[in-house]
């Protein structure tokens, strides 16, 4: 996931709404957005690859988390799983259900948005190991250090700040995440691009809705997945 904007607790309808798209290598196997079938309660694309995700919903809990890497930092295949990492923090079990500034190192490059209940929480290890409260309000993240720029983060949270600002529906969001005339977020590689684009809303009395839809080399849809469940059944 290469950006990714989320709405915590400012939107009327929807406190939690988490938008983004998923950059990978077109060779890289994934599961489509499904119920896992492993008895975790996570509702999430899956990495085939490594075991993990990149964006989730814990069903019982509401527990929601999405993690980018962080372009120019080498990956050293020693480290442990950043896919491993979203998965205990969803499921709030696991070596790494509630990690301290100093287990971020055990990663390769990572930006993390986690919503437990009312608190959100940004992790990261570049360019220090840090995990930050995050207020009420509109937040974005792409594949840059923290402290450094990033427009097209910048581009998808005013789109969610205007949307959450008039009460809109935020799947018009989605429309935008694969704009033709918008390279900067959505990527039309034939060997690495944006995998899926993918929405999640959570409302005030538990329900949850989430949208993928997935692209193959070139940006060619490649199927489309709606789920809604009930946040505690």
């Amino acid at each position: 996931m290469c950006v990714v904007a989320l709405a915590h607790r400012v939107h009327a309808d929807w406190p939690l709404i988490l938008i983004g798209n998923r950059d990978e290598f077109h060779a890289r196997a994934a599961a489509p957005l499904h119920a896992w079938e492993d008895g975790s309660g996570i509702v999430a694309g899956r990495d085939l690859q490594a075991g993990g995700t990149w964006l989730g919903v814990h069903g019982p809990s509401g527990r929601t988390v999405v993690v980018t890497n962080v372009r120019g930092a080498m990956p050293d295949p020693a480290k442990d799983s950043r896919g491993a990492l979203v998965s205990d923090l969803l499921r709030g079990e696991g070596r790494f259900a509630d990690p301290s500034a100093e287990d971020l190192p055990r990663f390769n490059a990572f930006n993390l948005f986690a919503v437990d209940g009312g608190a959100a929480r940004l992790l990261t290890n570049r360019p220090v190991p840090l995990i930050v409260p995050l207020e009420p309000g509109v937040h974005a993240l792409a594949n840059e250090p923290v402290d450094a720029p990033c427009p097209r983060a910048e581009r998808l949270r005013a789109a969610l700040e205007t949307v959450v600002a008039a009460g809109a529906d935020p799947a018009s969001l989605l429309d935008m995440l694969m704009a033709e005339d918008d390279p900067a977020l959505f990527l039309r590689g034939d060997i690495y691009g944006t995998r899926a684009s993918t929405l999640a809303l959570i409302s005030a009395d538990g329900r949850a809705r989430m949208t993928e839809h997935r692209y193959e080399a070139g940006g060619r849809p490649a199927g489309t997945t709606a789920l809604e469940f009930h946040i505690g059944s």
